[in-house]
């Protein structure tokens, strides 16, 4: 039988061994698991021993792509990455864009799943089907550009694309990021960590090979239709990515603010997605094959006499208080960022709030659990639970943003209280106390993205629920679940029927809407399975306190509004109404019984 969209080929590395193999699971597994979710569910059950320390070399790091992934449509440039996260113990897991996932499919493989650990550093080289582990020695300490710089060079092939840490991950920082292109992040849930415990600092890709599809007009159909109705479908997006209404959400009181304690912030005209095309932007860049281009791209520099014009006559800007530069190679911040390392932490410099963000990327952390564990340290410290001699002398005083800067350094190094700090904000509220566990915007331990569930109910059950914790994708729903598995970007505007095209033009397979239900419903399921079997109970799908208060013009959050959307979600999914605990007549209507043994 010929095959469309994947190559039933899943790479293993054993990092302890020094060795590598392959696996071919059959036509079966791929229209089962997807990719994504539903290949990391499946690889975390059957190869992380209940209790695994996250951080040690029982725990495996899943590389997965979808079955979408490296087609020729806009929006299939998606790969997920999962573990045993460092932060919450219980599932991991991490989406990026750009062109990484989609070349290690054209390099002929569906996923990497990495064994063991590494006695010193190494990076992994997939060229087409040969494998190599690589010494890595000389790249320990680098920042992600100089990495990929000096891998190409060493390759001798500046196409390569490298997915890896930052010095961040080779230091455990337990919110650290895997990067890949140097500005797209698998940034939640701590991957990086559980890479740099591998002292795996990177994989180099290189792919030739087109991936296989049933029906290359439907997929041409559906490109065209993308490209032929931006300005009505997707204008927002290509002309400043995300963070666009900011303003809009700051004046209906539902912007994060202080810590997530005001709701609105005076200076957000002056950090929003508009301020940074006025102002410091200098191009929209893309992932794989898409023609939207949402992807911000900064330039700063730091004299006048650096300036000048750049691409397309675009004028660069300059620091107006000569501190910093900010490298075009590193991207620019998208809403979360703009929110998480400005409004929420009250700062309008757009210079220092840029910087922030390049210092995240090349030092290779997630800019939500950082900002916010920098708001939860900057509260502790005016509530004088922190003090001068706690921080080194640093001010770490709300709408400073030159503070903000150094506390990133000193995080990445874990120098000073960045040592704390990088373990998270629920872990170090558990290690100062004296109330600051009440400054807490954290759920199963991961630190809430940047969207009020006061203010956006329909956040309220992803944040609730989500097995990665604090994760405001919306991947509980079925349109999210199902993309989040098959490498399909959550933003492109596809309807059921549109997405149903665009898998069935991929892999012949004729999937219909119950299917693609059952995929998300499947894949959700797993990671349930994962949670419940390393001790998560329904108390732990719960909001922190912070969303128990009122802001000023909403509402805060009752446990009983909570405990209904709880209970609703686990009737929705077939789980058990009271614990949450997948029952055995759903695990074996999603054809799970293989992964759920002994769990159910």
């Amino acid at each position: 039988m010929e095959r469309f969209g994947y190559w039933n080929k899943i790479l293993h590395v054993d990092l302890t061994a020094g060795t590598t193999s392959i696996e071919e699971p059959g036509d079966r597994f791929y229209r089962m698991y997807g990719g994504g979710r539903g290949f990391i569910g499946h690889y975390l059950l059957k190869h992380v021993p209940q209790g695994a320390d996250p951080l040690g070399p029982n725990n495996v790091l899943v590389f997965a792509p979808g079955v979408l992934t490296g087609s020729p449509v806009p929006g299939a440039g998606r790969h997920s990455v999962g573990a045993k996260s460092p932060l919450s113990g219980g599932f991991g897991e991490a989406e990026a864009g750009g062109f990484w996932g989609a070349e290690l499919k054209r390099a002929g493989w569906d996923a990497i799943v990495v064994h063991g650990a590494s006695p010193q550093p190494v990076y992994l080289w997939v060229n087409e089907g040969t494998v190599e582990i690589r010494d890595a020695k000389h790249l320990w300490g680098k920042v992600t550009g100089d990495v990929e710089a000096a891998i190409r060079e060493e390759l001798g092939d500046e196409r390569i694309r490298v997915a890896q840490i930052g010095p961040a991950g080779e230091n455990l920082v337990r919110f650290a990021n895997i990067g890949n292109d140097l500005n797209e992040f698998a940034g939640r849930s701590g991957m990086g960590a559980v890479m740099g415990s591998k002292k795996l600092r990177a994989i180099a890709v290189r792919g030739k090979t087109p991936v296989k599809l049933a029906d290359q007009p439907s997929l041409l159909a559906i490109s065209k239709w993308v490209s032929g109705t931006m300005d009505q479908v997707h204008r927002a997006f290509h002309e400043y990515g995300t963070g666009g209404a900011m303003q809009g959400k700051s004046l209906e009181g539902g912007i994060p603010a202080m810590n997530y304690r005001e709701g609105s912030f005076d200076g957000t005209d002056k950090v929003d997605a508009i301020a940074i095309a006025d102002e410091v932007r200098i191009e929209m860049g893309a992932c794989y094959a898409c023609s939207v281009r949402c992807k911000k791209v900064v330039q700063i520099e730091m004299r006048d006499e650096d300036a000048g014009v750049t691409r397309k006559g675009v004028k660069i800007a300059v620091d107006p208080k000569h501190r910093y530069r900010v490298d075009p190679k590193y991207g620019g911040p998208e809403y979360e960022s703009l929110a998480a390392l400005g409004t929420n932490l009250g700062v309008d410099d757009i210079v220092a709030l840029c910087k922030s963000n390049e210092i995240c990327n090349y030092l290779g952390m997630d800019t939500i659990s950082a900002g916010s564990t920098i708001a939860w340290a900057m509260e502790a410290y005016e509530k004088g639970v922190l003090t001068p001699e706690d921080t080194d002398g640093v001010k770490l005083e709300f709408r400073d943003g030159d503070a903000v800067v150094k506390m990133l350094q000193m995080i990445a190094a874990r120098e000073g209280i960045g040592d704390l700090l990088a373990e998270g904000s629920q872990r170090a509220a558990e290690k100062i106390g004296d109330g600051s566990e009440g400054y807490l915007t954290t759920v199963k331990g991961m630190e809430m993205a940047m969207h009020d569930p006061r203010h956006m109910p329909m956040m309220r059950g992803s944040y609730l629920l989500a097995p990665t914790g604090g994760d405001h994708m919306r991947q509980t729903g079925d349109k999210n679940g199902l993309r989040n598995q098959v490498g399909m970007c959550h933003f492109l505007a596809y309807d059921d029927d549109q997405t149903a095209q665009i898998i069935n033009g991929v892999t012949g397979w004729g999937v219909d809407r119950d299917e693609m239900v059952a995929t998300a419903h499947r894949g959700l399921t797993l990671a349930r399975l994962f949670n419940m079997r390393e001790g998560f109970t329904r108390a732990d799908d719960r909001l922190p306190k912070r969303f128990h208060e009122d802001l000023p013009k909403h509402k805060g959050l009752t446990d009983e509004e909570l405990e209904k959307i709880v209970t609703d979600y686990y009737v929705e999914q077939g789980w058990d109404p009271e614990t949450g605990a997948p029952t055995r007549e759903t695990v074996s209507a999603l054809g799970l019984e293989a992964d759920a043994v002994g769990l159910v």
